[in-house]
């Protein structure tokens, strides 16, 4: 009876365990990130093509953050042990295998859609694995690289979407990357001290904790300062969007960064990674803002925002 019910509840357990290695209440971002370059690319509209993009980019997000666990799985051992490898719920050939497949499936759609877009593909999927290989423990190195695969998201939208990248497109690409950077540098104070324990050099390791948080203040700030400038550029840009989506991106970001800015603890970091989470997702549509209606914007961002906030207070893992 008890083998019984050990093979009955084996696939839970190992769906369980995927959904653990690919971070599940982070999915919104590279929804987030890769819409604006999409839609002012459709001019506003949800193509297939647009869809394509988004999965496409979620697919090879989800790949990445199994290859982290996979380059990762000693130094876990040690500070997570209770993630799926080091737990030995799933093998390490288990992640390697399907995280391969699903990066080369991405690369082939890309292809297919056109030729720039799987060149930039294959670029993403390099600077996935120098990230989670090489880069991740080497202090701002792994700060600016994931940030640029990240902004690259948008350019990859846009080149899905119509081939080429639109110009709207390459700011939404500085905001993004210069927001995400700000955000990693954050975010790498949620693990400091386990980081140190296992050798792995962080960002505020390497740098120091107050130049770090200054440059993700810094980082930040000019993020949001990029987010505007189409407003003094472009023609007939309206300013809504930028006041509602920005502002309450801003309000996110400043609110949950208060604690670690005066005590850089691990607690206070996992808490502006939650407050960067719900920032990026009010943040990044600005850019949509300008292409499609401040109510059609609701319809897509509301729902990113719950959904995310549903799943970072059930979710017994940490993200």
């Amino acid at each position: 009876m008890q083998v019984f019910l050990e093979t009955s509840f084996r696939p839970m357990t190992i769906v369980k365990a995927y959904l653990e290695l690919i971070r599940y209440p982070l999915f919104a971002i590279p929804i987030v990130a890769t819409l604006p370059g999409a839609l002012i690319a459709s001019d506003g509209e949800m193509s297939w093509r647009v869809v394509a993009a988004v999965l496409i980019a979620m697919s090879g997000y989800f790949a990445g953050m199994i290859k982290n666990d996979y380059f990762h799985q000693e130094t876990d051992s040690i500070t997570n042990p209770d993630r799926p490898l080091p737990s030995q719920r799933l093998t390490p050939k288990q992640a390697l295998i399907p995280a391969s497949i699903i990066y080369g499936l991405c690369v082939i759609s890309g292809f297919l859609l056109n030729l720039k877009a799987g060149l930039l593909v294959i670029g993403l999927v390099a600077i996935s694995h120098l990230y989670n290989a090489i880069f991740k423990s080497r202090g701002i190195l792994g700060s600016l690289t994931l940030p640029i695969g990240i902004g690259l998201l948008s350019i990859f939208g846009a080149l899905v979407v119509s081939g080429h990248v639109p110009r709207l497109v390459w700011y939404a690409f500085g905001a993004i990357t210069l927001y995400d950077l700000g955000t990693h540098i954050t975010t790498t104070f949620k693990d400091i001290t386990r980081d140190s324990q296992v050798g792995i050099v962080t960002t505020p390791q390497q740098l120091g904790i107050r130049p770090s948080l200054l440059l993700s203040a810094v980082s930040t700030f000019l993020a949001f300062t990029i987010l505007l400038l189409p407003y003094w550029t472009e023609d007939s840009v309206d300013i809504t969007p930028y006041i509602i989506w920005g502002g309450m991106g801003v309000l996110a970001a400043v609110v949950t960064r208060i604690p670690l800015y005066l005590q850089p603890k691990e607690e206070n970091g996992y808490f502006a990674l939650k407050g960067s989470m719900f920032g990026s997702i009010l943040f990044f549509p600005c850019f949509i803002g300008t292409i499609i209606s401040i109510q059609s914007t609701i319809l897509i961002i509301v729902p990113l925002l719950l959904i995310t906030l549903v799943l970072l207070r059930t979710t017994p893992q940490e993200v």
